[in-house]
């Protein structure tokens, strides 16, 4: 089960964002870590990959993906120049092992990019607040100092939205980081996997299908692509 939102584990919690949430939660901060150093070897796999793709220097390639902030529209650059260099199989392995890179990408962006917060009612809990939601918060107080009974006003509205906050317990940032362990085993295997003079090709392609998320990735592969018209 993924982290649930606040409102459905604790919805009366007292909400406090900051960064000394990580050392209120010290035995949670390694897991923390460890998804963003999974995360940037998948990156750098996924940048040998396109090199390759490219036909280029692994070094200038990886400098321009980087400059590109957005994991998404790295997926797309990335799958664009494998839709023109690769055919099938190789291109639908290659658009299932991105497809879960894609995947990964949002889950690590939430544990970097988010507000990290903590409550008293959850002692095992790291919270994560969507920056959206934290800047309405202040948008909220803007609004309220240039109400002159800004003092009787209800300041609950100044608290983030319960619904748009993640609980994550250590089972979470667990599934996560196994879930990147599969994915950069994945990039590893489809890097040899392309290369068509590579002495162990087959057997490349065989642990791809052993990762245990790679058939469902490939099925949704096949479920994305248009379909081929019988022939009368």
């Amino acid at each position: 089960m993924p982290p649930q939102p606040l409102s459905r584990v604790r919805s009366s919690a007292k909400v406090f964002a900051s960064p000394e949430a990580i050392q209120r939660r010290p035995k949670l901060a390694p897991f923390v870590a460890e998804i963003i150093v999974r995360w940037a070897d998948i990156e750098a796999n996924v940048g040998s990959i396109l090199a390759f793709l490219l036909a280029a220097e692994a070094g200038p390639t990886i400098a321009m993906l980087q400059t590109v902030r957005s994991a998404s529209a790295q997926m797309d650059m990335i799958v664009s120049a494998g839709k023109i260099k690769l055919i099938d199989p190789e291109l639908e392995m290659f658009e299932a092992v991105v497809r879960l890179a894609r995947s990964a990408a949002r889950k690590r962006n939430n544990v970097a990019h988010h507000i990290w917060a903590f409550c008293d009612e959850l002692p095992d809990a790291l919270l994560l607040v969507e920056p959206v939601a934290y800047l309405d918060i202040f948008v909220a107080v803007s609004e309220a100092n240039l109400d002159p009974k800004f003092e009787t006003l209800n300041k609950s509205r100044f608290e983030p939205d319960n619904s748009r906050i993640l609980v994550y317990r250590q089972s979470d940032f667990v599934e996560i980081i196994e879930e990147l362990k599969s994915i950069a085993r994945c990039t590893t295997f489809l890097i040899n996997y392309l290369h068509p003079e590579h002495p162990s090709r087959d057997q490349m392609y065989s642990l791809l299908w052993n990762e245990p998320l790679i058939e469902s990735a490939v099925k949704a592969v096949r479920k994305s692509r248009p379909s081929v018209p019988e022939p009368e």
